[in-house]
């Protein structure tokens, strides 16, 4: 007993280490010197994983030393924060982190992000442009097999990638792809203007870029060939194909480590899946490993972190995930749990506006219309006072990020000025966002109530329904009461996460809370902010906007025109440090924090983030904008529970 419990105090790393109740308390002087030299190198550790936090280069690595293991068996449970609307196909489905780690787990994406921050091939083996970047040939992997036995080919690939681009939801990320298609183990993308960082990045890490079976893609009913209006079938094929889709979309049919057993929707409820033994880095598979080695994997949502966390602690859950650095806080020093903390590349927290006014001459011209596209025609929009820029200006001068980072999430945040957090193309120390300043925000109030022709300012301010969330946007409502006492009437109006995006791409808001954007290029943020993506409120002709502000900005339109279509980094770098001015400028959104992930789990739960990627000596990143693999989780002696 005494050898184990040294074993295990050696493993200790990144904020974590091992309780020793139970171990002999008659050791030897070596097993002690090896305790104390272990509590040296943990807090150590601890110092330097709270340098990287502070730094803004946490990236959640879990680097606890292996001392037993890696075994097959177990079955792990993870507590995730959220449901998913529309699941599971990319070109229907919301998904958001929580979405991601199940995808993660019954599927893979053509990309992945290695331990540099770079988008890198992984069901790609190879990616070839031509001379000016307008076409670009990709080889896929060979020997891939879908859960249901069908192979990843190219035509496969390019069958995934034709639906997103023809799906309302989808579809405006590949503004510029011509045409998509596969011969064999490639896959060829034709384009309109030069793509010099690639064909995507809507098909590249996340989203579209999760492969799924093309015979389970065909068999549903929110099929886009079947339902989209820019669907190239007739209206013959068209029904013959919506006659038979008796296919579920809850029902996924991937290619990962785990193939779909159950999901019952809804917070409490779960999503089961269980080995893949022909998963392609198994022992049955193409690389010569033995991937994966959990028996089966269970996301059960707890919307609540107070719940998700009481979950992990009764054993409940053996890991669960949290942006709430509140909670974080609380693991930091605890040995019982590993805590891995990633906020490189991280998301960002902000309240969006929704601008909705006017017309959107760029999205008319994208469509071939002679007349501009109205933006707001049946006025669900426009009494909203957020559409003015002073009234944005005002409550951004009023809020006090350094207040609230200290009272909601212990200081472990940075209070946000722009869209990029430290470390990321785009950062800037001084974005031109405005300050807090609560004489500035007086001026700005008055020109607000003068431009609105509103006296109380009124709008509503959509929350999940987490208490933490609501409480922290009760705190930003209260500044804002104290800078302008009754002349400004907010209502916070609490929604169930999973049915909450869907809110905002339909753009039926004046305000919500967000967390978004992370990746490690600014490539990945154009779908949201480029005026072709910001379409029309109208539920009686629903469309879905990316662009969930529906803001039009010349300035970021021309900036990532450099961005996605020029390999020069000087360029692109100048381009993003343009976008986030912009965003300062015009004050589209009002930033309150960078994101700090915590993922948190108990001991048995080992390698959470170490994936290695075949051909690339790097491996994985660990914790990208709150999302890791689970493939290569293990857990001690094949027991998760203990």
């Amino acid at each position: 007993m005494a050898r184990a419990c040294s074993l295990a105090a050696a493993t200790a790393f990144a904020l974590t280490a091992v309780a020793c109740a139970g171990c002999d308390s008659d050791r030897s002087d070596t097993q002690s010197d090896a305790a104390d030299d272990a509590a040296t190198a943990l807090e150590g550790n601890r110092a330097e994983a709270v340098e990287a936090r502070e730094a803004g280069q946490a990236t959640g690595d879990d680097i606890r030393e292996v001392v037993s293991g890696p075994v097959h068996g177990g079955r792990l449970v993870y507590g995730i924060e959220a449901d998913t609307a529309n699941p599971f196909a990319p070109h229907a489905a919301l998904c958001a982190i929580s979405c991601r780690m199940i995808m993660r787990a019954v599927t893979e994406s053509l990309y992945v992000t290695d331990a540099n921050g770079d988008i890198v091939p992984y069901l790609v083996e190879s990616e070839t442009p031509n001379d000016d970047f307008s076409r670009w040939t990709l080889r896929i992997r060979d020997g891939i097999r879908f859960h249901d036995g069908t192979p990843l080919t190219g035509e496969a690939v390019a069958y995934n990638i034709n639906l997103c681009r023809y799906s309302q939801q989808t579809g405006p990320g590949y503004v510029g792809i011509d045409d998509v298609w596969g011969e064999g183990q490639y896959v060829h993308y034709e384009t309109s203007v030069p793509f010099a960082t690639g064909p995507g990045p809507a098909s590249r890490e996340a989203g579209c870029g999760f492969m799924f079976s093309p015979a389970w893609l065909e068999t549903l009913p929110n099929n886009p060939l079947y339902a989209s209006p820019f669907s190239p079938l007739s209206a013959e094929e068209r029904s013959a194909g919506l006659a038979s889709a008796t296919g579920d979309p809850a029902a996924p049919v991937g290619l990962g480590a785990f193939r779909f057993v159950e999901y019952t929707p809804g917070n409490g409820n779960s999503f089961i899946a269980e080995r893949n033994p022909d998963y392609w880095r198994g022992s049955n598979g193409i690389t010569g490993e033995n991937l994966p080695y959990l028996d089966e994997i269970e996301f059960v949502v707890s919307q609540d972190i107070q719940g998700r966390s009481s979950g992990l602690k009764a054993g409940d859950f053996h890991i669960i995930h949290t942006s709430n650095a509140d909670e974080i806080f609380k693991y930091e020093s605890d040995d019982d749990y590993v805590t891995l903390q990633a906020n490189s590349f991280g998301e960002t927290n902000f309240a969006i506006m929704n601008v909705a006014a006017g017309t959107n001459p760029v999205l008319a011209a994208q469509r071939g219309l002679d007349e501009p596209v109205a933006m707001d025609p049946l006025g669900f929009n426009a009494a909203n006072p957020l559409v003015h820029l002073s009234c944005r200006r005002a409550l951004a001068q009023a809020f006090d990020g350094e207040r609230f980072v200290r009272e909601r999430h212990k200081g472990l945040v940075r209070a946000a000025n722009g869209p990029f957090p430290p470390g990321s193309m785009g950062y800037l120390e001084d974005s031109g966002y405005p300050e807090f300043d609560l004489d500035a925000a007086l001026v700005s109030f008055a020109e607000c109530k003068a431009e609105s022709g509103q006296n109380p300012v009124t709008f509503g301010f959509n929350s999940t329904g987490d208490p933490f969330n609501v409480e922290s946007n009760e705190l930003i409502v209260s500044m804002w009461q104290h800078a302008f006492g009754d002349e400004i009437s907010v209502t916070i109006q609490p929604i169930e996460q999973g049915q909450y995006f869907g809110l905002a791409l339909a753009g039926l808001y004046e305000m919500m809370a967000l967390r978004a954007h992370g990746g490690v290029d600014p490539i990945e943020q154009w779908l949201w902010w480029n005026s072709s993506t910001a379409q029309p409120i109208n539920p009686a002709v629903p469309e879905l906007a990316a662009n969930i502000g529906r803001f039009q900005d010349p300035a970021i339109d021309a900036a990532y025109d450099v961005i996605r279509h020029n390999p020069d980094p000087v360029a692109r770098q100048k381009a993003a440090e343009d976008v986030n001015r912009a965003f300062g400028r015009n004050v589209w959104n009002l930033w309150t924090y960078w994101t700090l992930w915590g993922i948190v789990a108990n001991q048995r739960v080992q390698n959470i983030t170490d994936l290695s990627i075949p051909g690339n000596d790097a491996g994985s990143f660990g914790v990208n904008a709150g999302a890791h693999h689970v493939a290569q989780i293990w857990c001690t002696d094949g027991d998760c529970h203990g």
